[in-house]
């Protein structure tokens, strides 16, 4: 068995979906070239940009030989994720959106957090970025503790949290540190939206041992062009994956299934109200029902 000490140069994969982020797309890079943890391989992922993503792309890959490059047809977010895992050789494997950066000493405290804990799944704090301002959740809710260890089924229940703090383990791909290990039987969707609702409470319960990285280590862009702030039909996606993992969970002893409820009732409403202002009056009416039958179950 390796110990810690033989372990400190594991490989980490970085696997950045590239898809338009001409913008953006060099400062997510250099923040992670310029990582103080520098056994890395970055994986550029360039999903069918039509804009200047790939020459960017291929600048770095002169500038440093930690830099590998693919380009792809467009997939979407999962095709390229998945791309990535499958060409993966790390111990470790980290998602970064194009549009997003890593703050200083990131990866060094995710996998510090790893081998401290003995853990084969990280979270991270993060950030919220708006050009010029931060907005940072409290990741020290257990004190000053740099790392808190968490059961599983922690982890999927704080997935249905709807408040803001602690917000210890959050849905999304990025912001992690996974044994890639986790992915052997286990991919991102294809064509959905909200796809790491349909993933990240699979690799939670896949994971022998979660660690919290008490320190911020992911700054996510707010508004950015690559985002879609408007109301779409596969936003509905959403409700499936909630569907889902109900069904998948709801008889695994310490998940909290009545608060996932609370959660469906929560985005049901929530959609409801987009549909009904965006006029789309029959997916309305579907959702409603929904609504109205949970309710005359008990179940909400």
């Amino acid at each position: 068995m390796v110990g810690v000490k033989g372990r400190m140069n594991d490989l980490i994969s970085v696997i950045v979906p590239v898809y338009n982020t001409e913008k953006y797309l060099r400062q997510c890079i250099e923040s992670i070239l310029n990582q103080s943890y520098r056994n890395i391989e970055l994986l550029l992922i360039n999903d069918g940009s039509t804009d200047s993503s790939a020459e960017i792309c291929r600048e770095y890959l002169h500038k440093d030989k930690r830099c590998y490059y693919f380009e792809k047809e467009n997939g979407g977010l999962s095709d390229a994720r998945n791309y990535g895992i499958k060409r993966a050789t790390g111990e470790y494997i980290t998602f970064i959106d194009s549009d997003d950066f890593l703050m200083d000493l990131a990866l060094e405290k995710l996998h510090a957090t790893a081998l401290l804990g003995e853990a084969d799944l990280v979270v991270g704090g993060f950030c919220y970025f708006d050009s010029p301002s931060f907005y940072l959740f409290d990741r020290n809710v257990f004190g000053a503790l740099p790392i808190t260890i968490v059961e599983k089924e922690f982890a999927v229940n704080q997935m249905d949290d709807l408040s803001d703090a602690p917000f210890l383990c959050y849905s999304t791909a990025w912001g992690k540190l996974y044994k890639r290990s986790l992915f052997e039987s286990i991919r991102y969707p294809l064509g959905k939206y909200a796809e790491d609702q349909f993933t990240t409470w699979k690799l939670y319960l896949a994971a022998e041992k979660i660690a919290v990285c008490n320190h911020t280590i992911y700054a996510y862009r707010k508004n950015s062009e690559g985002l879609t702030l408007n109301f779409n039909l596969s936003h509905l996606d959403y409700i499936d994956a909630l569907e889902e993992r109900i069904e998948a969970t709801k008889d695994i002893e310490g998940i909290d299934i009545e608060k996932t409820y609370k959660m469906y009732e929560y985005i049901l409403n929530r959609r409801v109200g987009e549909l009904e202002y965006y006029g789309y009056e029959k997916e309305k009416v579907i959702l409603q029902n929904k609504i109205d039958e949970l309710k005359k179950n008990h179940i909400i």
